[in-house]
């Protein structure tokens, strides 16, 4: 399964929907052009979330920066009037981003720090500039 990142502003968070009698539900999301986007149209996408990752639209807001994971998924319907497909975008995670693009999830520290390089004597003609 290919997994694809989309980073914008987030334009809408839906309420979460029942539907049928076997508990499926799902949420919507819209998220418009990144902020430091140079389109001059509106780009809004909609993201899908099912199941238990519908709880994971309850930490953004309209407004806020996000990058969501996401896959792409189609299916084919054979209906009364024909054939029809559908593309739906499945969103599998949300992480709110800093104004600065960085993420608000806490980084984790390195387990050991890394040892500094040894010091090349100057004019050794070992001493690359790359």
């Amino acid at each position: 399964m290919t997994t694809y990142d989309y980073t914008g502003v987030v334009e809408l968070v839906g309420e979460t929907k029942a539907f049928g009698s076997n508990g499926f539900t799902k949420r919507e999301l819209v998220v418009g052009n990144d902020t430091d986007s140079m389109n001059k149209y509106p780009n809004p996408v909609l993201f899908t979330f099912k199941k238990d990752r519908c709880a994971l639209c309850d930490s953004v807001k309209v407004g806020d920066r996000v990058k969501v994971q996401f896959t792409i998924d189609g299916r084919r319907w054979d209906g009364p009037n024909g054939v029809r497909y559908f593309t739906d975008l499945t969103g599998w995670k949300i992480e709110v981003l800093n104004a600065d693009g960085s993420s608000t999830e806490p980084v984790p520290a390195p387990a050991q720090a890394p040892a500094a390089p040894a010091a090349v004597p100057a004019g050794d003609p070992d001493d690359l500039p790359f």
